[in-house]
């Protein structure tokens, strides 16, 4: 009985967060988020930053 297994693939390509789209974009001029995927501060190409708490951050019920 063979425990071991063999596989002809190649190793998975891991990527860094940094190489991932961010899907954040500033409320007011919807410039796209340039850091990479991340929680917390963004910025966009012209160096603005902003927090994008988003609905899930702070909940309407939250807030009375």
């Amino acid at each position: 009985m063979n425990l071991t297994r063999q596989t002809t693939g190649d190793w998975p390509v891991l990527r860094s967060a940094q190489e991932l789209d961010c899907d954040g974009r500033h409320p007011n001029t919807d410039d796209p988020c340039v850091l990479g995927y991340h929680q917390g501060l963004h910025k966009d190409t012209s160096g603005t930053v902003w927090l994008d708490d988003g609905d899930l951050a702070c909940p309407d019920w939250l807030t009375g």
